[in-house]
């Protein structure tokens, strides 16, 4: 195991609770570090449920591809933490990230605080020590108290679609849970609104008006007007722009990518050309967002009469965006690989897709609290009329095997969990750029 493993390890340890929202202590280590967090590159804060990582991701294409020097935080990492931190685009090093993680080890000295606030910790002093032109940041589960919110002065706060996730954090309502994402809004800044339900709408309207926020709506400042085979056509302010597909699986990623677009136009400190902005959403990559999964080792192991494609989601909103695409695989078997952590909703999640499947597979995941594949499977026989061949498996690997005695050919995918995510493009043989 090597230093930041071990290092990342320990911390872990400070704290009992995996989460525990709050911004007392961050700012507490924050203040004997020197206060980084407010002597960083201007930044744009990306908040939601949905599609965060699709639109940083997109946003750095954009800036990178017009030669501005991009930090990023996103979260969480799929193969190796290091992922997290990009510093001009480069993933962290692991001998900076040791030195940084120790450097905020030290100075917290033993007291409580979670794992998530002290790496974050760690990811204000490398932005604050190393120059570039902007940051991304993408906040974590929260909002008002996730630890990405010490940020003071965003360039820019974006609102991608908020929907119920994290209830046992955020609320139990989408009002609640919008509440808490739309606390990462501060005073005089500029506000990108991504499609929304009316309700979320009215509350990020009312917060906007209230801090003085610039607001640049969906469906009234910038909308997609046209999606053609190949292009699709924005619409800025009553001027159209015609823009290259993103090479993103599925329509959704149109979305975010004209979410990013309004993002980059809304504001006036970078000015970027509109055929940068085309090449970047052009060829924008992102893993585990509808991934298709054709030239590693799960593909070599499965054989040429299937598909795998991964995906990340695991909750409602993202069960619909599956269930259209879904909808276009109607002419082959469909099986759905699926692991779920602590927390989240299987049954919900399944609602609108149990009828579309021909297999159902259930999976732990390695190192994290998840829902017991048995317990899902005794539900679905419980919640769901449709009689469907349930297995539960130990791995993605086992899995694979099962399908092939079962099925002759189709199209499996592999969801519910970004964490399974990263544990299945492990077993593909993975390498993060």
């Amino acid at each position: 195991m090597d230093k930041s493993k071990k290092i990342l390890k320990r911390l872990e340890l400070l704290h009992p609770k995996k989460i525990d929202l709050s911004l007392n202590r961050l700012k507490k280590l924050l203040k004997k570090l020197g206060d980084p967090h407010i002597k960083i590159p201007p930044t744009i804060h990306i908040a939601g449920t949905n599609g965060k990582g699709s639109v940083t991701s997109f946003l750095r294409s954009i800036f990178e591809n017009a030669k501005y020097n991009v930090h990023t935080y996103t979260s969480p990492h799929l193969v190796r933490f290091n992922e997290r931190i990009r510093l001009n685009s480069k993933i962290i090093k692991n001998n900076l990230l040791s030195s940084l993680l120790e450097e905020c080890e030290d100075l917290n000295n033993g007291e409580e605080i979670t794992f998530f606030e002290i790496t974050t910790a760690a990811a204000f002093l490398a932005f604050s020590r190393n120059k570039s032109d902007l940051v991304l940041i993408e906040t974590g589960l929260g909002g008002r108290f996730d630890a990405t919110n010490v940020i003071e002065n965003p360039l820019c706060c974006i609102f991608t679609p908020i929907s119920m996730d994290h209830m046992n954090f955020l609320g139990t309502t989408l009002k609640s849970i919008a509440n808490e994402k739309l606390g990462v809004m501060k005073k005089n800044s500029i506000t990108i609104l991504a499609r929304q339900k009316n309700l979320v709408k009215k509350l990020i309207r009312k917060e906007a008006q209230m801090k003085s926020n610039l607001v640049f709506e969906e469906g009234k400042d910038w909308k997609v007007t046209n999606i053609k085979k190949n292009s699709f056509i924005f619409q800025f302010k009553n001027k159209e722009y015609e823009f290259s597909r993103p090479s993103l699986y599925g329509h959704h990623q149109i979305e975010n990518a004209s979410t990013a677009i309004a993002s980059v136009m809304s504001q006036k400190k970078f000015k970027i050309q509109e055929r940068l902005i085309n090449k970047s959403i052009r060829n924008t990559s992102w893993p585990a967002r509808m991934q298709n999964l054709n030239s590693g080792k799960l593909k070599k192991k499965i054989g040429n009469n299937f598909e795998i494609w991964l995906d990340g989601g695991h909750n409602i909103h993202a069960s619909e965006i599956i269930s259209e695409i879904l909808d276009n695989w109607n002419d082959e078997s469909l099986i759905l690989v699926l692991g779920m952590v602590k927390g989240k909703d299987p049954i919900n999640f399944l609602k609108k897709l149990i009828n579309k499947l021909n297999l159902l597979i259930i999976l732990p995941i390695d190192d994290h609290q998840y829902i017991q594949p048995y317990e899902i499977k005794n539900n679905i026989s419980k919640f769901f009329k449709k009689k469907i061949d349930v297995y539960c498996c130990l791995n993605v690997d086992e899995a694979i095997e099962l399908i092939k005695k079962k099925v002759f050919r189709g199209k499996v995918l592999i969801c519910g969990s970004l964490y399974l995510a990263g544990q299945t493009l492990e077993s593909d043989g993975y390498k993060v750029l």
